[in-house]
């Protein structure tokens, strides 16, 4: 008896859009003023899913919060009041495919 494989080639090739995939998203920035911080996001592609939001994690050991974001492809958000500490932010998109994260930035209250 012989047996038949389907092989299929993995060329690099830039499929993305003839399906969706999840968010690309970047964590941009943190500007601190005070006891207050505003984080900066970029989403860089949604690829045929719409993007459902977007926001920050944010937090230290002990805390953590969630900052939601007007849905769009650059966006920031702000904390609430801060006591003083070194804190981190994580950006994430969300679209019909999944949540993804940027990267983890860290910023100091004085």
């Amino acid at each position: 008896m012989i047996l038949g494989l389907a092989l299929t080639a993995c060329t690099g090739e830039d499929r993305s859009g003839e399906r969706p995939l999840a968010p690309v998203v970047q964590s941009v920035a943190v500007t601190v003023d005070g006891s207050v911080a505003t984080m900066e996001g970029h989403v860089t592609a949604s690829h045929n899913s719409t993007l459902l939001g977007c926001g920050f994690h944010y937090g230290n050991d002990t805390i953590a919060y969630t900052a939601e974001a007007e849905v769009q492809s650059h966006f920031f958000a702000q904390t609430d009041s801060l006591p003083a500490g070194t804190y981190y932010a994580v950006s994430f998109a969300r679209n019909g495919v999944g949540k993804t994260y940027g990267d983890t930035l860290q910023f100091r209250i004085e």
